[in-house]
């Protein structure tokens, strides 16, 4: 009762304490011309002090990098709209280490805690800007510093909810080496540059869920920067989203690798527009102009360890593979290549409904001596364009051990129909069903190196001969 007692008294007294500060106060001016930066920040700093509320009123605010601090949250009204310089000398480099590709954020926290972003308002990183049109990050400028619209490294009891993002100049969110991070009922909106993702996550205990991500680049994406670290402990649930690029993706940076990811509850298709990647006219055999590369991309490349992964209750279309896991060693370019690719094990995907438009069929492979290990498929159903031939079928897919992950990493059609796996131990694939809106002349599975396998109450329509639908190779 004690104990009960001083955390009650503890609680009042954050509250007691706990102020509204609206910028305008400060000298912020909602003109869209002036730079707000110092007045916004004069903001922060003060109700750090008590904590409380930096109110973000109706109108539109110009600013530079905001430093977000302990006990503040960033509160933007309806009708607030928070908006980015459109020039480079209004994001400094934080030289903060591990942040991965950039330190440049319109929004930035670094090792503070109780912090928050709310509201019914807008926050736009206005990266549209011809200061920021430097092509893709791994082209000859790289990123140039591009900033990201929310940058967070290394904080804790981290609120982001209801806001509207749009617009970054580069990635939209980025969360480094974070905990008890809940981001809730936010929607994104992502497609004025490339590397334009929706969310990447390198953090454990987080929180994600009832959120709208639409995004040029990756929807949905978990990373893993440090060798030494793990992302882990997440939960993603109740989520729509759309992407020209992967929906959900662990990887690539993959160095300490990925462990306790429950993902669920979640919709992904097709973003509304296509500024940039345009897939009809640049890759073969796409069968519609707007696709997502891969539903689920399961990719651990840098030495990781991927571990307890459960995903689930998920429908997709307009994707161009429904499902890719892939243990690799790319060498990666974050630090040198790892001695072994690690371990990716553990993964079960149930519960899947898809809608898929290549001949890159969902495909499960290791390297040669070491295996992705126990992975069950449970109840899935995937509708394809078909149109593979038996050429198509003869094809041999070459190991590219040091290949960038990606689902067209053995070119542009996978000799299996719907399932192909290879170097893979513990395989539970049951009560699956595959079927073709155009005839399919290729094995349904093919198991090229898999062992200890179990394979049980698989269908199939469309393909030229489902009698035998398991081809084994090894």
């Amino acid at each position: 009762m004690r104990l009960f007692t001083i955390v009650l008294l503890s609680i009042c007294s954050l509250t007691t304490f706990a102020q509204d500060y609206n910028i305008k106060t400060f000298g912020a001016k909602a003109d869209d011309k002036t730079l707000n930066t110092v007045a916004i920040q004069k903001a922060i700093d003060q109700c750090s002090k008590t904590g409380g509320r930096v109110i973000i009123p109706e109108g539109t605010f110009l600013s530079g990098t905001l430093y977000l601090k302990d006990n503040v949250n960033l509160h933007l009204m309806a009708g607030a709209l928070l908006k980015g310089s459109t020039q480079f000398k209004d994001y400094p480099d934080n030289a903060v280490p591990g942040s991965s590709k950039t330190n440049h954020a319109f929004l930035y926290a670094f090792n503070v805690n109780r912090i928050a972003i709310t509201g019914q308002g807008t926050i736009n990183g206005n990266g549209q800007s011809a200061e920021f049109q430097l092509g893709d990050d791994s082209g000859p400028k790289g990123n140039g510093g591009r900033p990201v619209l929310v940058l967070m490294k290394g904080c804790k009891y981290v609120d982001v909810m209801d806001v509207r993002l749009e617009n970054s100049a580069f990635w939209m969110q980025n969360y480094v080496d974070c905990e008890n991070l809940h981001v809730k009922g936010i929607t994104v909106y992502n497609h004025v540059n490339f590397n334009n993702d929706g969310i990447d996550i390198d953090s454990k205990n987080v929180l994600i869920e009832d959120c709208i991500i639409d995004s040029d680049d990756d929807a949905l994406c978990l990373k893993s920067h440090d060798a030494d670290r793990t992302c882990e402990n997440v939960t993603i649930r109740n989520c729509v989203i759309s992407s020209n690029c992967n929906g959900i993706k662990f990887g690539t940076a993959s160095l300490g690798g990925f462990r306790n990811i429950n993902i669920s509850n979640v919709r992904i298709h097709n973003a509304p527009v296509d500024r940039i990647r345009h897939w009809l006219e640049n890759m073969k055999f796409i069968g519609q102009a707007k696709t997502v590369i891969s539903g689920i991309a399961i990719e651990n490349v840098d030495g990781g360890i991927t571990d307890n992964i459960n995903i689930s209750n998920i429908y997709m279309q307009d994707v161009q593979t429904p499902i890719f896991i892939k243990l690799g060693n790319r060498g990666s370019t974050l630090k040198p290549a790892a001695k072994n690719p690690g371990h990716l094990r553990n993964v079960t995907i149930s519960n899947v409904t898809a809608e898929s438009y290549s001949k890159m069929t969902s495909h499960i492979t290791g390297l040669p001596g070491y295996d992705v290990e126990n992975v069950q498929l449970n109840n899935i159903r995937i509708n394809s364009m078909g149109t593979g031939t038996k050429d198509d079928a003869q094809i041999k897919l070459p190991e590219n051990v040091t290949t960038y992950p990606e689902n067209r990493m053995f070119g542009y059609i996978i000799p299996a129909g719907g399932l192909f796996a290879r170097h893979v131990t513990g395989l539970v694939v049951q009560n699956c069903s595959w079927t073709t809106r155009a005839k399919d002349e290729r094995p349904v599975v093919i198991l090229d190196d898999v062992k200890q396998s179990s394979l049980t109450l698989l269908r199939a329509e469309g393909f030229d001969d489902v009698k035998d639908l398991i081809k084994r190779v090894n």
